[in-house]
């Protein structure tokens, strides 16, 4: 087994020395608003990317944001960052063709934050929409590190779990000796992402303990992983039933499992103007 080194401050991407440097900004920083806008400015593909989906539904403030230092402005920095992981991710993601990597890792993450957004719109709090989307962008951040810098032991690890219908974390500590779930964690430190961002990173989304399921973002993260890992994006399909059961171990009612599970709620994210920009490589 191969010695499992992440650096951190050089994720593999278009620019990773911009990318980088905007997520270890000092948010205290009086210049950090001005430094933001700077170094976006530097990677048009970033940049334009932000904006498209900072003018999405999800982001949408009543009138089109127009520029960065308006989004940065509206959205906030940690938005503003979850979007620079966002697109690091779809840079690696649409370089690589491999189909099973990119189902259960990439579309995965994408899925289980619109999903988050929608469930937390329909069953809690309007103003936790934006957060539960962020906590799905980046829940799986920690196997995005390692298949940018162990791929070929992280897709041996991949094709394991599927295979033999274990957990992530068995298998990436049979091939790699760490998690996704460290890695998240170590990640969310060293980029000085706020404390519940660990949570997000580094939480057995499938076992929630009963004081995490207190924590409602978390739990509707949990909910929108578990429901598109159960259609077969993420992990292997199961069966509705199995689903359905599943889902109401997270407290929901019959009723609303159902109404997660219909084909027409899956369709309504596959839909979703986020997913299909993101998910088709459109610059």
């Amino acid at each position: 087994m191969n010695q499992c080194v992440i650096d951190y401050k050089k994720i593999k991407a278009t620019q990773p020395e911009i990318i980088s440097r905007i997520i270890e900004i000092d948010e205290e920083s009086p210049n950090c608003f001005r430094e933001i806008d700077r170094l976006l400015r530097a990677d048009q593909i970033v940049a334009s990317f932000i904006l498209r989906v900072a003018n999405s539904p999800i982001y949408n403030r009543s009138q089109p944001i127009r520029t960065l230092p308006i989004a940065t402005s509206l959205l906030g920095i940690n938005i503003i960052r979850s979007l620079v992981i966002l697109a690091f991710s779809r840079s690696v993601f649409s370089k690589n063709k491999n189909a099973l990597v990119r189902q259960h890792v990439w579309q995965h993450s994408l899925l289980t934050a619109i999903a988050s957004y929608n469930i937390c719109l329909e069953f809690g709090k309007q103003e936790d929409c934006e957060e539960a989307f962020v906590a799905g962008l980046v829940h799986d951040i920690g196997k995005v590190l390692l298949f940018t810098h162990v791929r070929k032991e992280y897709m041996e690890a991949l094709t394991y779990k599927l295979e033999n219908n274990c957990s992530s974390k068995e298998a990436e500590q049979k091939f790699m000796g760490t998690d996704h779930y460290l890695i998240g964690k170590e990640a969310a430190r060293e980029w000085k992402l706020p404390p519940q961002f660990q949570l997000y990173v580094g939480t057995d989304l499938d076992q929630l303990l009963p004081d995490q399921s207190e924590n409602k973002i978390l739990l509707w993260l949990a909910i929108a992983n578990n429901l598109i890992k159960g259609a077969g994006i993420g992990d292997n399909p199961q069966e509705p039933d199995i689903r359905k059961e599943k889902l109401m171990t997270y407290g929901l009612s019959e009723e609303h499992s159902a109404y997660l599970l219909d084909e027409a709620f899956f369709q309504k994210l596959l839909g979703d103007e986020v997913y299909q920009f993101c998910a088709n490589d459109h610059d």
